[in-house]
């Protein structure tokens, strides 16, 4: 059914649309024809205000709607339903299936599963930090950057089991996008744009798979009480039950939104873990919320560069806030019952060309922790959230050796 409505645009008084509703499907959509008034005299002006009528009118004709339906009444529920669930595992090149295997669990990143993440590459003109240029100036440079190297570094060791699942939750919000909006790089602000429009506009069923780490990333439905936990506690004995896994050989590690959550497994269950790696990640605000029952060993490793997860912290989408790096290393260390003195030291890794310096990374470690584990932080100097190939592949192939190291 058309119902026809006759509405005068307020950019001039020479052309107006007559506006209908149409029902198809339960679906509402505006129909809009452009009509015009004769005029005598017409200028360029006049002409092209009409133009720019005709395409809004146009727009409006392209633009679904759909309008409310109050015929029926919510009644949802939730409910725990058994489901099938596949648990991805990769097993090293030298893996003994007679023998006890190490296992690494690998947490991804915001709506990107492990194997997505494999095949990234973002490739624009970004601002460089003076601390990555040789001229030890801010400027722009074309960059290529991943998040690679880990899983090659886990093939290529002993006999190791490679485990990646997808987080058990969807979200459709990307609670940290707002943060983009302050990058200088154009690249990220229209990502992180793209991102929200997508998930809250243009797209109302598009979903995406977010681990819940904390109250502020990035599970917005959860905010940090959400059973992930448990799930990998399920995903974990699964496996166990699959293989033959060493019991004192179970490790987890997290990039970016599965940072958030490495420390939280870190936080609520650190005897299932010999030892956690957090890459750009960051724990709850207030100390309270991680106050383990026992001890681990943790790594916190952060870009000082990163325009998505601040190494200062900040504030999410929806208010909430978490720590700086800093922040959650101090937080982190008073849970493993750490002594606040500190052992610093600096490493390098390899950048890309000739024109880009070594990477200097600035080391500090905790002292006299709990059960002897080690509280580390590594901070990456001018590194942002995504590296450049050659630092990528390098600093997650140190980072797998601190864990098998413990």
């Amino acid at each position: 059914m058309i119902r026809p409505v006759a509405i005068t645009c307020m950019l001039c008084d020479l052309c107006y649309c007559s506006f209908g509703i149409l029902r198809k499907n339960n679906v509402y959509y505006i129909v809009a024809v452009p009509m015009c008034k004769p005029r005598l005299r017409q200028t360029s002006f006049l002409a092209m205000m009409i133009a720019f009528t005709l395409l809004a009118c146009a727009l409006a004709y392209t633009t679904p709607t759909v309008l409310a339906d109050d015929t029926f009444v919510s009644r949802d529920f939730t409910v725990p339903i058994e489901l099938d669930t596949t648990i991805r595992v990769k097993t090293s090149t030298n893996f003994n299936a007679d023998a006890k295997a190490n296992v690494l669990l690998v947490l991804h990143g915001f709506c990107l599963s492990d194997d997505g993440q494999q095949s990234v590459e973002l490739s624009s003109q970004r601002l460089v930090p003076a601390p990555r240029n040789a001229l030890n100036i801010d400027r722009r440079r074309q960059q290529t950057l991943v998040q690679t190297g880990l899983r090659h570094a886990v093939m290529d060791a002993g006999n190791w089991l490679y485990v990646y699942p997808d987080a058990p939750h969807v979200t459709r919000s990307c609670v940290l996008c707002n943060l983009q909006n302050d990058s200088p790089n154009p690249n990220d602000r229209l990502v992180g744009s793209y991102i929200t429009g997508t998930l809250q506009r243009a797209s109302p069923e598009l979903m995406c798979r977010a681990w819940d780490g904390s109250d502020a990333c990035c599970n917005a439905e959860l905010s940090g009480d959400g059973d992930d936990v448990r799930y990998i506690e399920r995903v974990l004995d699964a496996v166990k039950a699959q293989f033959q896994v060493n019991e004192d050989g179970v490790y987890a590690f997290g990039i970016a939104t599965g940072g958030f959550m490495a420390n939280r497994l870190a936080c609520e269950k650190p005897d299932m873990f010999r030892g956690v790696v957090s890459f750009a990640g960051a724990t709850f605000k207030d100390p309270g919320r991680c106050k383990p029952n026992g001890a681990t060993s943790v790594l916190e490793i952060h870009g000082t560069g990163d325009l998505t997860v601040p190494v200062n912290g900040g504030i999410n989408a929806r208010g909430i806030a978490f720590p700086s790096s800093d922040e959650t290393f101090d937080i982190i260390g008073a849970a493993m019952k750490c002594a606040s003195s500190l052992d610093s030291s600096t490493f390098t890794l390899p950048s890309e060309g000739r024109r880009m310096p070594p990477v200097k990374v600035r080391k500090s470690e905790r002292q006299s922790c709990q059960d002897g584990v080690r509280v580390e932080q590594w901070l990456l100097e001018g590194v942002d959230h995504f590296m450049e190939k050659p630092t990528s592949e390098k600093l997650f192939e140190k980072a797998f050796d601190w864990l098998k190291s413990l």
